[in-house]
């Protein structure tokens, strides 16, 4: 039986994270918690592997981190694990089968290191982050310096069909039209999936070898799971990158002909005065940096702004508790951290600050709030 789970987007790892990077894992460890289901963080490795030699120090740094603010996931997914390949097989077969996935000659843009290797029609309609800087005369590739060019080749596509995902299944409500909009703009857009550049993903496609894109690749995740024994019910996505949620949801589709929510709260972006303040968190006590966290969880907008000023309210309200020895008014403190919403987190924070204490009324806010 498979186990219900509650799964991040692939997160590309570092030893050293910012704070923003310890969002998402937080959001999946609260909701998983108050579900009462399993949680799966997911790494993307291989795109760190193509760019930094020490990347698997990355990975255990991240990892260290994740745990250290008492986040320890049930399972934790790499895009770079050697099992994935054989589903990956499988899956890319049955696509090809069902007319989704074709092998075709189309006019490739690529550089002398093939790092840029994308349709020329795509242009800037392309999900994928620019590699290449625009000249009046020419394009030349960020990595080998070498100027892109144009060719004919064969390479294998992926045609996305249309796929609508249920509007009872995108939270906030906010984003249904944007996820509707990105369904209707993409319908019928091909993906070059297949690359010249030896990538991580080394695939077998029945008759050929050929390298596989490593972004398709984490992207077949979510049916992955499934194979791994858990059944991913809610996947918490980012703003930054809905694109890649759109795919991993549509191929679970296309695979498992299941459908899974999607949530995804607004983005925190660092205001470049507090930098410095919120580079120091790992030297944070793990509640406060949780508390921290759960003040900036918000789904009534696609982005917000760190608000360092939380900090020294948030420092004064876990002190006071410990030195006062009140481990049930702690214990009240730490079930905020169920809050869904970062606005209550601060009421809460507030009152616990003024009184001194958590009274009737603020024990019943937080059970009424908890999630």
């Amino acid at each position: 039986m498979k186990q219900k789970a509650i799964v991040t987007l692939p997160i590309t790892p570092r030893e050293n994270p910012k704070l923003g990077l310890m969002f998402i894992p937080f959001i999946m460890d609260v909701l998983s918690k108050r579900i009462g289901i399993e949680q799966v963080l997911g790494l993307n490795v291989h795109g760190l592997k193509l760019i930094d030699k020490n990347a698997e120090e990355q990975v255990l740094g991240y990892i260290k981190e994740i745990v250290n603010l008492g986040i320890t996931p049930d399972f934790i997914w790499r895009d770079d694990q050697n099992e994935n390949v054989y589903w990956i097989n499988k899956f890319f077969r049955k696509l090809v089968a069902n007319g989704y996935i074709i092998k075709d000659n189309r006019l490739i843009m690529c550089c002398p290191c093939k790092a840029v290797e994308t349709l020329s029609s795509a242009g800037n309609a392309s999900p994928k982050k620019r590699l290449y800087d625009d000249k009046v005369t020419y394009m030349r590739c960020k990595v080998c310096r070498g100027i892109v060019t144009q060719e004919l080749k064969a390479v294998y596509l992926f045609k996305i069909p249309r796929f609508q995902l249920s509007s009872n299944l995108i939270f906030p409500n906010f984003l249904q039209k944007e996820i509707s909009n990105t369904a209707k703009k993409f319908a019928g857009v091909e993906l070059l999936i297949s690359r010249s550049r030896p990538s991580a993903i080394s695939l077998w496609t029945g008759k050929e070898h050929i390298f596989l894109d490593v972004d398709f690749g984490w992207q077949l995740y979510l049916p992955m799971l499934r194979r791994y024994g858990y059944d991913p019910v809610v996947l918490i996505g980012s703003q930054e990158n809905l694109f890649g949620c759109y795919l991993a949801l549509l191929l679970l589709h296309l695979v498992d002909t299941r459908t899974t929510a999607l949530v995804v709260p607004a983005y925190c972006r660092e205001k470049q005065t507090d930098n410095a303040v919120l580079n120091s968190f790992k030297n944070w006590d793990k509640n406060i940096t949780r508390l921290f966290l759960a003040s900036h969880i918000t789904f009534r907008r696609k982005e917000t702004y760190w608000d360092s000023s939380l900090i020294g309210l948030i420092k004064a309200v876990v002190n006071n508790l410990h030195e006062h020895e009140i481990p049930v008014l702690y214990q009240e403190l730490q079930e905020v951290l169920n809050t869904c919403e970062g606005s209550k987190v601060r009421q809460l924070l507030s009152m616990a600050r003024s009184k001194g204490k958590f009274d009737d009324l603020l024990v019943n806010l937080i059970r009424k709030e908890k999630i």
